[in-house]
């Protein structure tokens, strides 16, 4: 098993996986299909925000990248602590910043569009079963407190 695997990597990485359907959600096969040709084609458009990022960065940031978060994970860090502590690492120019955002803006778009994608295929059932996004419930929280 371990020679199949080393033999995947050498043909070139496999374009990144849009969507990760959560455990929760048992998927039809027509539903599998469906999904695999979301990230079929979401897969390039993300693969090529990525390339760009990494035309930002050079070499040593990305090395500096990958230790801290490597670090950040052995030590239990997570979230925006261990974000915050690869921006550090990272050590970004002004310009590197502006590049680095506008990028993140366009991958999110990405992304975006291909979870909607993905929430159209599925029932109501599976839509329910869904994780919550952890941003909108401190929204509604508030507006409540509100009124």
């Amino acid at each position: 098993a371990d020679e199949k695997k080393k033999k995947k990597k050498k043909k070139g990485r496999k374009a990144p996986v849009v969507v990760k359907v959560p455990k929760s959600i048992e998927l039809t096969v027509d539903q599998k299909k469906q999904v695999a040709a979301i990230n079929k084609e979401f897969g390039p458009k993300l693969a090529a925000v990525q390339k760009k990022i990494n035309t930002v960065i050079t070499p040593d940031q990305r090395k500096a990248r990958n230790a801290a978060n490597k670090k950040a994970k052995a030590d239990g860090v997570k979230g925006k602590a261990r974000n915050a502590a690869i921006q550090a690492a990272l050590n970004l120019s002004d310009d590197q910043k502006t590049k680095m955002k506008e990028l993140a803006k366009e991958r999110q778009a990405v992304q975006k569009a291909a979870r909607a994608k993905f929430v159209e295929i599925l029932t109501d059932e599976q839509k329910a079963k869904l994780p919550k996004k952890k941003g909108k419930k401190k929204k509604k929280k508030k507006k409540n407190a509100d009124s």
